[in-house]
């Protein structure tokens, strides 16, 4: 099976990932990563409502090219994500845990009952003014998104009056929440043996905690060395201790099941304020850590540093950069992407301004925003990226059968993985390249002839 594109140790496919993957041998990917489509026909797209991430044949499939040991991680909506576990689960793979990806962008996509109910009766609803959204203004004035996105007056784009008592009833009454997290479903690939046989023979099994631990831990208190004496007496099970050893790791703190995007984490920050870890004085004395355990540690005259900072500090940050969606697209022809419902800017089409930032233009029309990747679901390729090097060994081969826009293989290439792609659209195949290519170049070691 020839490969549609190669671009240094990354093969993309197009075509259905039914056909394809049955011809990748068996045992030899060593993670997947992917985002599956969620199912609920997003934007019109027929591959949103295919079926697809419910099929236990795809997973079956997913799960014969895995090592034994590999993990898949594959993104889910809150809506459906339960049937694509479901179908993962019932093709054979453990379901080991789930990530949420928290972020602040989400729109909400509400059903106002009040104007539906007047609606239902005919009734004609009054103007009282522009309509309200308190928590974004732009040039002092109210959001584009609160006057229509800074198109000529409707009744849409103002504040009305509840024309009926039934209406007023269930003024503020709506039909959905503001989306602001995907769940990643964390399944594996059965072990043969115990996990460290396993680690050993394939090199799949574990999670590479170390290279995703979060930056800012600080060293806590030395643990002591017990013996079965101190176990007993002191009730501190029957491990053997750290032996001495810093209970948390100064190379961060342990990745969580939880992961912000840069939104989030500052209001998570703003919620919480400046929170301070205690700092351990020498000379204090904390429950039995004055007792030598035969471990040889003077604990009286240890002493660590407060840490301070906001409560995000505690969770991966996946700080995409804004040209990360575009990157490698320079030449590629944009296209326009609907701003309906997806809460993006439309741009005046006399002066270029964002309807985000206002124009004083009189007659103002606008258009909606073209883009090179008009892949409608991108994900950020720092959080990519992130998610590879949990699951992936070094030199490992990354699998996605729903490349999409090329996300996971921009970060596998950044990551130094090898990427195993499989696309069914073809019109995303010139994005996918175009991102490949850019993230290839970047490189320090790559071939300087591979485009030639």
């Amino acid at each position: 099976m020839i490969p549609t594109l190669i671009i240094g140790n990354a093969n993309i496919y197009q075509g259905n990932n039914l056909d394809i993957l049955p011809e990748l041998q068996s045992n030899s990917v060593d993670s997947i990563v992917c985002d599956p489509p969620y199912e609920l026909g997003f934007m019109g797209k027929s591959w949103d409502s295919s079926g697809i991430a419910y099929s236990v044949e795809l997973w079956t499939q997913c799960l014969r090219v895995l090592k034994p040991g590999g993990h898949l991680l594959a993104f889910g909506g809150t809506r459906t994500w339960h049937r694509l576990a479901v179908a993962i689960e019932d093709a054979g793979f453990e379901i080991r845990d789930n990530i949420a990806w928290l972020y602040g962008s989400g729109f909400p996509k509400s059903h106002n009952i009040s104007k539906a109910i007047d609606k239902l009766y005919g009734a004609e609803r009054e103007i009282i003014g522009p309509y309200r959204d308190a928590a974004r203004k732009v040039n002092g004035s109210a959001s584009a998104n609160s006057v229509g996105l800074g198109a000529k007056p409707s009744i849409e784009m103002f504040e009305t009056a509840n024309a009926t008592d039934e209406a007023k009833a269930w003024e503020g009454w709506g039909t959905a929440l503001k989306p602001a997290h995907e769940p990643i479903v964390v399944a594996r690939k059965p072990v043969i043996g115990t996990v460290a046989e396993n680690v050993l023979q394939y090199g799949t099994g574990a999670l590479n905690i170390d290279a995703s631990r979060i930056a800012g831990a600080i060293q806590s208190v030395p643990q002591p060395s017990l013996g079965v004496k101190e176990r007993i007496v002191y009730g501190f099970g029957t491990g053997e201790g750290r032996n001495g050893q810093m209970s948390n790791n100064t190379q961060g703190r342990w990745p969580a099941n939880i992961i912000l995007d840069e939104h989030t984490a500052e209001l998570l920050d703003e919620q919480s304020g400046t929170l301070t870890s205690g700092a351990l004085k020498a000379g204090r004395v904390i429950a039995h850590t004055n007792i030598d355990f035969r471990s040889g540690l003077d604990l009286h005259n240890y002493e660590s540093k407060a840490n301070s900072g906001g409560a995000s500090r505690f969770f991966y940050v996946a700080k995409a950069s804004k040209r990360d969606r575009n990157e490698g697209l320079e030449n590629i022809e944009g296209q326009e992407i609907s701003a309906k419902g997806n809460g993006l800017a439309r741009t005046c089409n006399t002066c270029g301004a964002s309807t985000l930032d206002g124009c004083d233009c009189p007659d103002r029309t606008f258009s909606n925003p073209v883009r090179q990747n008009f892949h409608p679901t991108v994900k950020p390729t720092a959080l990519m990226q992130y998610l590879i090097r949990l699951v992936t060994p070094d030199n490992g081969v990354v699998l996605d059968p729903f490349a999409g826009s090329g996300s996971t293989g921009k970060a596998a290439i950044l990551e130094g993985k090898r990427f195993i792609g499989i696309e069914l659209t073809a019109e995303y195949l010139p994005i996918i390249e175009g991102r490949l290519k850019h993230a290839y170049l970047t490189l320090d070691d790559k071939e300087d002839d591979l485009f030639e």
